[in-house]
């Protein structure tokens, strides 16, 4: 079965949303510690000795309750948002992830089918992509044996490597790259029409800079407030509705994106 990049990218975003759910399993709700009644029948239940200690951690509206026992070091601080935010943080990152590596897809999908054109009507984008010589050589080689053969898969995976070696597309400037390479005209205009609350392209466009963005300081920035002299090190917040909005506004704007592709290629 041969995967198109749609599928590619609904299986890595329900990664993305995995990390959500885990924090909302994990991240405690408690506003007080645990009733030392609830405790004492709890372990009755359980049959563990009374003197055992226990944690109880209460998730989202309490659809979750995980009990620790005698963990040691590990307390109920280590599930409060400072700590567990580090999945939402996760989320995000994979959020951008899943849309990089469908627009990756998206150009080795379709790159035979574009060179297959005539030289005038391949896109420019796609007419700059310089292949190695020895790529170059290996399709003669393959051609003087047999005419009739078919070097596509061969172009196929010098394209892949060249494009994860050398470009990103997670922001609005690299996806420019990304729609030249395919040919695709108007872009902004076609993929806002087709996303959900009537945005305009500058909305998509500063809406999709803002998640590249956030994902650039915690990827790159430990998701520390950059300061020349300081006392204090200071994390940068991040919220479950922020990183539950990015992933959102990415499977939406992917949605949109292949709905322009279908109008684009057929």
């Amino acid at each position: 079965m041969s995967y198109k990049p749609k599928d590619i990218f609904d299986h890595s975003i329900k990664r993305a949303q995995h990390f959500l759910f885990l924090y909302d399993i994990l991240h405690d709700t408690r506003c007080r510690n645990t009733r030392s009644d609830w405790a004492k029948k709890f372990k009755e239940f359980m049959h563990w000795p009374n003197n055992t200690k226990i944690i109880r951690i209460d998730g989202k509206d309490k659809n979750s309750i995980l009990v620790l026992k005698n963990m040691g070091d590990i307390d109920r601080k280590h599930f409060t948002h400072v700590y567990i935010s580090e999945l939402l943080r996760s989320s995000l990152v994979a959020s951008v992830s899943s849309l990089d590596r469908y627009i990756h897809d998206l150009i080795i999908y379709h790159s035979w089918r574009l060179l297959s054109k005539k030289e005038e009507e391949i896109p420019k984008g796609l007419r700059e992509i310089r292949l190695p010589i020895l790529t170059t050589k290996k399709i003669i080689e393959v051609l003087r044996k047999n005419q009739r053969s078919r070097p596509g898969n061969t172009v196929k995976k010098a394209l892949q490597k060249i494009l994860h070696r050398d470009y990103t597309f997670q922001t609005p400037s690299n996806i420019d790259k990304a729609t030249k390479i395919l040919g695709i005209k108007d872009f902004w205009r076609k993929i806002a029409r087709e996303m959900p609350g009537n945005p305009t392209p500058k909305d998509v466009r500063e809406k999709l800079k803002k998640i590249a963005k956030r994902r650039n300081q915690i990827v790159h920035e430990a998701d520390l407030i950059l300061k020349t002299k300081t006392k204090k090190i200071t994390v940068r917040e991040i919220k479950r509705k922020d990183a539950q909005e990015a992933l959102e506004f990415i499977k939406s704007f992917v949605e949109a994106f292949d709905k322009v592709i279908l109008q684009e290629f057929g």
